[in-house]
């Protein structure tokens, strides 16, 4: 691969806004533990100079790229191949450079969720072992973005019904596809029963994340219930006002976090190889004391919050 010989892995993130992003620190993290040595690095692309950013990996400036907000979906037209898991997302949030220059492009936000919510719920997840079933649970998700639209095909895989709620649901449909079961806007009538009904919420707009963090998803605390698992995809803050809503009303509540650190070992196993992402979870366990499902800060050492 290009890159330094002090690494495994030459990286970037590829993202409009970045620097809020705490991926350098996981895979700094994770070589402090013995695991691969990846420089990371933050690259802030506005949309019109996303091809030339694409030109720049293909060319071997990094050996692989994330990709965030707002440029998951508009990339699978810059890359030379895209894997099953991302056609069925309809987006791309991890791209490989292989040796020859090609650029494949795969999504993780789907697998790194059901590691997330597996490992939080598992009362929710007994019949969902990898290619197993979530049969007869209904799950909301709010927002139909890049984010959501990876956690859609997972849930839908797993055997769920989902719906999606979006500011615009007729524009919506049809790059959905069958991501989701149904679609609706905000202001529809039947967004109350559609969420009291599900056992799964999931918070996938950038609404609340910082610098926005005072901004929060036109949800009534109504149609959150002490049934509800709900998962804000938002990690930055740690306790998103959503997240505070939800927890006012009783639900089991995660952020963003987990779903990120999984993400990140997908990542690896996609870009070096199968298994290199082992040992991560718990590597960066090690630097990142807060419980993701309280928003409050552990000491470790005293065993307290």
């Amino acid at each position: 691969m290009s890159g330094s010989v002090d690494f495994d892995l030459k990286a970037v993130l590829f993202g409009f806004p970045v620097k809020h992003s705490r991926s350098p620190e996981i895979f700094a993290q994770l070589a402090k533990c013995g695991g691969p040595r990846v420089d990371f690095s933050l690259a802030s692309i506005a949309p019109s100079d996303l091809p030339a950013a694409l030109e720049r990996l293909r060319d071997g400036q990094w050996d692989a790229a994330g990709v965030t907000i707002p440029h998951k979906q508009d990339v699978g037209m810059l890359v030379d191949e895209v894997t099953g898991v991302a056609v069925a997302a309809g987006a791309i949030n991890a791209i490989a450079r292989r040796r020859d220059g090609r650029l494949v492009g795969t999504n993780t936000d789907g697998p790194g969720f059901m590691r997330a919510l597996r490992g939080f719920a598992p009362h929710l997840c007994d019949h969902c072992a990898e290619g197993g079933l979530l049969s007869g649970l209904r799950a909301v998700i709010l927002g139909a973005g890049g984010a959501a639209r990876g956690v859609a095909a997972s849930l839908k895989q797993a055997g769920a019904r989902v719906c999606v709620v979006t500011r615009d649901p007729r524009s919506r449909t049809a790059a959905l596809g069958t991501l989701a079961d149904s679609i609706i806007s905000w202001e529809d009538p039947d967004l109350l029963t559609a969420c009291t009904d599900a056992q799964i919420l999931v918070q996938a707009t950038p609404l609340g994340m910082t610098p926005h963090a005072n901004s929060c998803v036109p949800l009534t605390p109504e149609a959150v219930m002490k049934h509800h698992v709900v998962m804000d995809l938002v990690y930055t803050p740690w306790q998103t006002r959503f997240l505070d809503m939800a927890r006012g009303q009783g639900a089991s509540c995660l952020n963003g976090w987990p779903m990120l650190v999984h993400q990140a070992a997908v990542a690896l196993d996609f870009w070096l190889k199968p298994g290199a992402g082992d040992g991560l979870v718990e590597a960066v366990g090690r630097f990142e004391t807060r419980d993701p499902s309280e928003g409050a800060h552990l000491d470790n050492k005293k065993g307290r919050r």
